[in-house]
Parts: C-alpha cells; sequence; structure tokens
C-alpha cells in the first residue's frame, strides 16, 4: 500500500507530502510566460531556425495557392471581370512576365511541382528540428531539477516521497517534450494561417474579415472548454503520479508481499490506481473530443453564414468564392487540429507547474554552495555540545541535548538498542542535518550549513543497507574516487577482506553486480562498500552496522583493516553486536537520543548497574 512519507512544516503543521499536489499548490504568476521564457532560453537559434524552416514551409504551400489564379487563367478560364481575383492573377502574370518567363501551363505546373518538392524537404527538416527541440528541452529540465533534488538538504529529501522525484523526472518530464512540439507544431500551424488570410485577404477582405471575426467569437466561447482541458490535465498527473509510486512501492514489497501471503490484496490496490489513471486518461480524451466535435460544427456553421453574406451581400466575384473556397477548406482543418495541438498543449502544462513546485522546495531546501577553499580536515577532535534534532514538529525528539567528543585518530564507538538515535548522531556527525539548537565543532570551529560540503568530502561512510549500482565492480569503486587507479583499487579490496572474492571471479573488476548489487550476497555487497569507503581515503570512517553481515573471520579481518590505520584515521562504529566494538578506545552508550554513559570497554563493563553491563550480559559475553 503506498503510504506517503511523515512531513511537516512551519506553514502547514499537518502536512503529509513535502511536495505538494500541483492541485493545491499555488501556481507561478504565469505559466505559459515561464515556459516560453524556458523555452526560448535553452533552444535559442535552435528554435529559430525551427521557425524560420517553418515560414518557408508555409510560403511554399501558400505560393502553389496563389499560383492557382494564373494557372486557371492560363488553361483558358477567363479571369477579366473577376474583380480583385483577375486583377490578382494579372499581377502574378505580369511578375512572371518582369522575370522574363512567359507563363505557360507547362512552366506553372513545374513551379507547382518543384514547389511541393521543396515542401516535403523543408517538412522532414521542420519535423527534425522540432524533435531535436522538445528533446533539448526535456534534457535541460532533467538536469535541473535532478541538480535541485541533488541539492536540496538531506531532512528535505526524508520527508520527500522518492518516487515523486522519480515521476517528475520520467512522466512529466516526457509530458513537457510532448507539449513543447505540440507548442511546436501550432506555432507553425499559426504561421500558415497567416499566410492563408493573407492571400485571403487580397481576394475578398470583406469575406475574411467575417471568417476572422466569427472565429475569434467562437474561439472566445470555447474558453471555459480549455479551461476544463487544463484541469483535466492536472488530474492525469496526479493520478499517474499516484500510480508510478505504488508500482515502485509494490514492487520493492513484492518479497514481502508474498511472505505474507498479501498478493492478491496488492494486486486490488494496484488495480484500483490503474483504473483511477484509464478513468483521467479517458475523461481527457472526451473533454477534447467534445471541443472538437462542437468547434468543428461551429466552423461549419460560420463557413455557410460567410458564404452566404459573401455572395448575397458582398457580392464576392465567382473566382474569388472558388479560391477562397479552396483556401477556407485548408484553413479550417488546421484551424481545427491546431485548436486540438492547442488543447492537447494546455493539458501538458501542469506538468511542467508541478516540475517548477518541486524544483521551487528543492531550491528553497537547498545546501550553501562549497567553497572551493574551505576544504576541511580533523586533526584534534569532533564535538558535539548541547545538540537537540527533530525530524518534525510534533515528534518526539531523535537526539536531545546530546554531548560528545570523537578524539581524531581514535576508534569510537556508538552502542544502544534499536531507536536509541544512532544512525541520526552518524547523520549530524557527516552534516546531512543540521540540530535545532547546540553547536557542532570541527576542531574548535563551528560547522554551520556552509562547510559541511567540505567536510563531507573527509568522510568515508558504510551504511546497513548497502546500495551498489548495476554496473561492473570498478565502476561502483571508481564512483567514489574517479581519479582511483588499479593498483589502489586493489589495495582498497584486500583492506575490505574481499580481494579474493574479486579476483576468483571470471571478469574480475568487470563483472557486473546486478540491479542494486543483488548478484551478490549481503555480506558480498558489504565489503564491496568498505572498499568503497576505503579507496576514498577518508579522515574520518563512519560504519554504520557495516560487519553485521560478515562471518567471523571476514569480520575480524576488517577490523584488523582498520586497526592498522589506528592513529592515522578516525573511526565512528554504530552497533548492535558489542563484540565488534570490543578494542573501540571510546563508547559512547545512547538511549532515547542521550549518551548516558561514556568509556572504554573495561571502565564501562566494571559498572555492575550500568546500561552497557545489561546489554553485555544480554549478548552473553565475558570480560
Amino acid at each position: 500500500m503506498t503510504t506517503p512519507a511523515i512531513v511537516a512544516s512551519k506553514a502547514h503543521p499537518g502536512r503529509t507530502d513535502a511536495i505538494a499536489d500541483s492541485r493545491t499548490s499555488a501556481p507561478p504568476k504565469s505559466t505559459l510566460r515561464t515556459y516560453f521564457a524556458m523555452l526560448a532560453h535553452v533552444s535559442r537559434w535552435h528554435l529559430v531556425g525551427v521557425v524560420a524552416v517553418a515560414v518557408l514551409f508555409s510560403l511554399t504551400e501558400g505560393v502553389g495557392i496563389a499560383l492557382l489564379l494564373p494557372t486557371l487563367q492560363v488553361a483558358g478560364f477567363n479571369m477579366a471581370g473577376q474583380g480583385e481575383a483577375g486583377r490578382y492573377a494579372a499581377m502574378l502574370s505580369n511578375a512572371f512576365v518582369a522575370m522574363g518567363v512567359r507563363p505557360s501551363l507547362i512552366i506553372l505546373l513545374a513551379v507547382f511541382v518543384t514547389l511541393v518538392g521543396a515542401r516535403t524537404v523543408l517538412g522532414q527538416i521542420q519535423s527534425v528540428g522540432m524533435y531535436a527541440v522538445q528533446q533539448e528541452v526535456e534534457h535541460h529540465m532533467r538536469r535541473r531539477l535532478y541538480h535541485a533534488i541533488a541539492d536540496a538538504n538531506w531532512l528535505f529529501v526524508c520527508r520527500s516521497r522518492a518516487s515523486d522525484f522519480t515521476h517528475a523526472l520520467t512522466h512529466e518530464i516526457y509530458r513537457i517534450g510532448s507539449g513543447t512540439n505540440l507548442a511546436l507544431v501550432f506555432t507553425g500551424e499559426i504561421v500558415l494561417l497567416v499566410l492563408y488570410m493573407t492571400i485571403a485577404f487580397a481576394l475578398s477582405a470583406g469575406m475574411t474579415g467575417l471568417v476572422l471575426v466569427s472565429g475569434a467569437l467562437l474561439t472566445f466561447v470555447f474558453r471555459g472548454r480549455t479551461h476544463a482541458i487544463q484541469e483535466q490535465g492536472e488530474e492525469v498527473s496526479s493520478t499517474n503520479k499516484s500510480l508510478y509510486s505504488a508500482t515502485i512501492e509494490h514492487l520493492q514489497s513484492l518479497k514481502a508481499a508474498k511472505t505474507y501471503g498479501a498478493e492478491e490484496r496488492n494486486f486490488s490496490i494496484y488495480s484500483n490506481l490503474s483504473a483511477d489513471v484509464v478513468r483521467a486518461n479517458v475523461d481527457g480524451a472526451r473533454q477534447q473530443a467534445i471541443a472538437a466535435t462542437w468547434f468543428e460544427l461551429g466552423s461549419v456553421v460560420i463557413l455557410a453564414v460567410v458564404l452566404y453574406v459573401s455572395i448575397k451581400v458582398l457580392a464576392v466575384s465567382p473566382a474569388a468564392i472558388l479560391i477562397l473556397l479552396l483556401l477556407f477548406a485548408r484553413v479550417m482543418p488546421r484551424i481545427m487540429t491546431g485548436q486540438q495541438h492547442y488543447r492537447a498543449f494546455v493539458n501538458s502544462l501542469p506538468s511542467f507547474k508541478n516540475l517548477l513546485n518541486i524544483e521551487a522546495r528543492c531550491a528553497a531546501a537547498a545546501e550553501p554552495a562549497a567553497h572551493p577553499h574551505d576544504r576541511m580536515s580533523l586533526t584534534r577532535e569532533l564535538a558535539a555540545d548541547h545538540i537537540s534534532f527533530t525530524y518534525s514538529e510534533g515528534r518526539v525528539a531523535a537526539v536531545r541535548d546530546l554531548s560528545l567528543v570523537i578524539p581524531a585518530g581514535k576508534v569510537v564507538a556508538l552502542v544502544g538498542p534499536s531507536g536509541a538515535g544512532k544512525s541520526t548522531i552518524a547523520d549530524i556527525l557527516m552534516g546531512l542535518v543540521q540540530p535545532d539548537s547546540g553547536t557542532f565543532r570541527l576542531d574548535g570551529r563551528p560547522l554551520g550549513p556552509e562547510g559541511v560540503r567540505g567536510w563531507r568530502d573527509q568522510i568515508g561512510y558504510v551504511a546497513p543497507d548497502t546500495f551498489l549500482f548495476h554496473d561492473t565492480i570498478r565502476a561502483n569503486l571508481k564512483w567514489a574516487r574517479p581519479e582511483a587507479s588499479e593498483d589502489e583499487m586493489l589495495a582498497a579490496l584486500r583492506q575490505a577482506s574481499v580481494f579474493d572474492f574479486v579476483a576468483g571471479l571470471k571478469d574480475g573488476l568487470d563483472t557486473v553486480v546486478g540491479d542494486r548489487g543483488m548478484m551478490l550476497s549481503q555480506g558480498e555487497r558489504q565489503r564491496l562498500a568498505l572498499a568503497r569507503a576505503f579507496l576514498r581515503r577518508p579522515s574520518m570512517l563512519i560504519l554504520d552496522e557495516a560487519t553485521n553481515s560478515l562471518d567471523s573471520e571476514n569480520e575480524g579481518r576488517v577490523l584488523d583493516a582498520i586497526e592498522s590505520r589506528r592513529g592515522e584515521l578516525t573511526v565512528v562504529l554504530i552497533a548492535h553486536r558489542l563484540s565488534t566494538i570490543r578494542w573501540a578506545d571510546l563508547i559512547y552508550v545512547v538511549e532515547g537520543g542521550q549518551v548516558v554513559e561514556s568509556g572504554d570497554w573495561s571502565s564501562l563493563s566494571a559498572i555492575r548497574d550500568g546500561r552497557f553491563r545489561a546489554l553485555w550480559e544480554a549478548q552473553s559475553l565475558t570480560i
């Protein structure tokens, strides 16, 4: 079942989603203006080229239509006395004569065929150019949003649902790209429409004016329908986001679902969400079809009225009527398809608005940029002084009035029951979250938000649930330090007690580990993550339950490797299994987000009624 992450903010303490649904958040002052400003910024000359080709493409069709009058004349149709149409045909014939060409049927047909050929080539160029602009927009928005997410502080990321980010980076950006293509097609249709209207005005200003006024009136009448289509687009975006979230969560929980016999329950939930998406998409298609039907009927009525007025009132000549009918016969379908493209573009705008909302929220939660010269190093101690931290309002503090010191070059252990706050303390030590109160100092200097990026460059971290990319072992190692040499990677593998395993693989370092490292055992994944941390050459290494999946022999090798660097590497061990921290220089016992005891193994185990002694006895350890 999809359950959003619990989130609260000062403005909305009861809110349960850090990324607000686009229907409930305030839209930008002008989403449309913002979109076109982005489009102009991203594509610039590419966009200019596409528009220029669209103009040329339209001109070839317009000139082809314009050649019909002189073609009729040379074919034997008497254009004399046909009013504006006759004068227009004579003007084109004179233009040919001025160029030294006597218009004949063969020449005019040859020109027409040439125009059609040119139009075909220009159409291909236009199509490829539009697709290139679409891809540029998708690439730009994808990079922009990913950068904003990556720059956001860790607390904001924790409060957000990862599937919402994934949905925005994939489906929403695809919709924006499709909308961009529709906007460009619509622009080309507008250019062609202007050209057709120019020719029509030359033939009959009165009749063309009637068509334009009637068309404007029809558009005004349908403005409510366009707004309804935009609202439907917001629902499509929302239901797709819910289905996307459910897809990820259900696939990730498939093993648990099978174990609990919950396949049918999950299927029912997923089926209902899928039905919501179908309903929203079908409703959107219905809205578009209804709008298209009424627009087409309105267009036919308008054309009939215009023809009647033109013949009976304006006395437009038959030749002009013939050409105008041909023009309008080509214009009306384009107006209708243009309306469809515009409505479809409007339907995609909520995705752009949703991305702007997410990007704005990420930007508001962004960490300060790292100063290029502000390189941190741990030479004396890392200290927390009366630190408190709460994940969100209304929740119990995860860390309360915490004070501890981690001396440089020492091995320090954090122990305590599950939920005691050990991993939160590790996040504070790494600068991933900022304390609500108290001071965090590095070598006596307060370490605020502006310095955490530089400090994290000095940290190696191994999480309890190791993540590996679906790539080779080499790529997973180099991800931590791209400039690492082959010898350095092999040395890191030896330190993590995984060298023999990698050497025994058929492809060695070039072995693909599978999705999230699933081709390896949990112990192998954890040792590779340790190797990755060692390769980083950190000044402080944090192992968050990092040896839990190792057998005693390999755990001993890893601990021996850390022991060999005692004095040059500061190590923080977070553990439930006390046997792994027996040799630590300093042990902090954490409970309820506070340090309740501290000392070394001997001093803590000697306290008969102490909390460490209770943990020690529960695990049947001996002194």
